[in-house]
């Protein structure tokens, strides 16, 4: 029973464990791990000098490369890039204007195309569409 009396005032156990040593064990750990860390940098250091000392300067050879990459080119403003051609097209399908000047050909406002198509075959001006017969023959 002489146990019970050599950790009474001392608030914890004595028997289970000695913090002392284990604070000194936390403490050589953390330093030779930091040791470890210092000792990587300085060959990671060591081997990145040596290796650009190896390589060399690049050929000048190789030429000048292009800033702009190579074909497929994908957009980068693809919502911007909608946006006009739709404006471009909306302005296409409602404005006059020269599709081919030398041919004569100009396109009109699809309103208007729909207008000219509903009055009937686009006979011309003077000349009045006839309607067409219906099967039965009556008007």
């Amino acid at each position: 029973m002489s146990d019970k009396g050599r950790g009474a005032g001392r608030g914890y156990e004595v028997r289970d464990t000695q913090v002392p040593t284990l604070f000194w064990l936390l403490a050589v750990l953390l330093g030779s791990t930091f040791a470890v860390v210092l000792v990587m940098k300085a060959l990671y250091n060591h081997f990145e000098t040596m290796e650009e000392r190896r390589q060399g300067a690049p050929s000048t050879l190789a030429g000048t490369r292009s800033n702009v990459p190579p074909e497929p080119r994908l957009q980068s403003t693809p919502f911007d890039d909608l946006r006009r051609m739709r404006a471009e097209e909306d302005e296409a399908l409602t404005t006059y204007g020269w599709v081919d000047k030398q041919a004569g050909i100009v396109r009109i406002p699809i309103e208007r195309a729909l207008d000219i198509a509903a009055e009937g075959t686009g006979a011309g001006p003077g000349k009045s569409a006839s309607m067409p017969a219906s099967p039965s023959g009556k008007q």
